[in-house]
C-alpha cells in the first residue's frame, strides 16, 4: 500500500534546509517527488530551482532514496511579467513572513503572502500547470511504501482536491 505525504514549502530560500531535513527524515520515505522537471533530474541540471527543492533532491540521492521531479514546463506569468517583477514580489513577500514556513501549509494562512494590487500569475495557466504536475506525479509515483511530495505551499489546495489519499501533516 502507498502512503502519500505532501509537504508545502516556501521558495526563495525561506525554507531552512535543516528543518526540511528533519521533516524528510521523520517520514522515512521510499520515494521523494520534488517540484523540479523530471528531465532536469535525469540530467542533474537542477541549479535554477528553489533551494529547498535542490536540497531535497540532493538529500534523496545522498541517502539512496528514489527521487523524481514532477514540475511542468508551463509558464504561469501574465503576459509582460518578467523575472525581475517576480523577484520584486518575492522581496516584498519576505518582509511579510513572521512565522515558520510550516505555518503556510495551513489553509487559514494561504493568503498571508498576497500583496494588494499585485497579481503576476495567469490563473488559467496556473490551473493547466497544476494539472500537468498531477499527471506527472501519477506517472512516476511508486505503488508501495511512503511517498513524500515536496511542493510550494501555493499548490496544496489543488493537490488536496485531487489526491484523495494524501496526508497533509501541517494542515
Amino acid at each position: 500500500m502507498t502512503k502519500i505525504i505532501i509537504v508545502g514549502t516556501l521558495h526563495a530560500g525561506i525554507t531552512p534546509n535543516s528543518e526540511l531535513e528533519e521533516v524528510i527524515e521523520s517520514y522515512k520515505p521510499d520515494q521523494i517527488l520534488v517540484e523540479i522537471k523530471n528531465e532536469d533530474i535525469i540530467k542533474d541540471n537542477v541549479d535554477s530551482y528553489p533551494p529547498e527543492m535542490i536540497f531535497a533532491y540532493q538529500w534523496a540521492k545522498k541517502n539512496g532514496i528514489k527521487v523524481a521531479g514532477f514540475d511542468s514546463d508551463i509558464d504561469v506569468f501574465k503576459e509582460g511579467i518578467t523575472d525581475a517583477d517576480n523577484q520584486r514580489l518575492i522581496e516584498q513577500q519576505k518582509k511579510l513572513i513572521k512565522t515558520s514556513w510550516k505555518e503556510f501549509n495551513k489553509k487559514e494562512n494561504e493568503k498571508l503572502l498576497d500583496i494588494e494590487g499585485i497579481d503576476i500569475v495567469d490563473h488559467q495557466k496556473e490551473r493547466e500547470r497544476e494539472l500537468d504536475m498531477l499527471r506527472n506525479i501519477n506517472k512516476i509515483i511508486i505503488n508501495s511504501g511512503v511517498v513524500l511530495i515536496i511542493t510550494g505551499c501555493g499548490h496544496l489546495n489543488f493537490f488536496e482536491d485531487n489526491i484523495d489519499r494524501a496526508i497533509f501533516p501541517f494542515r
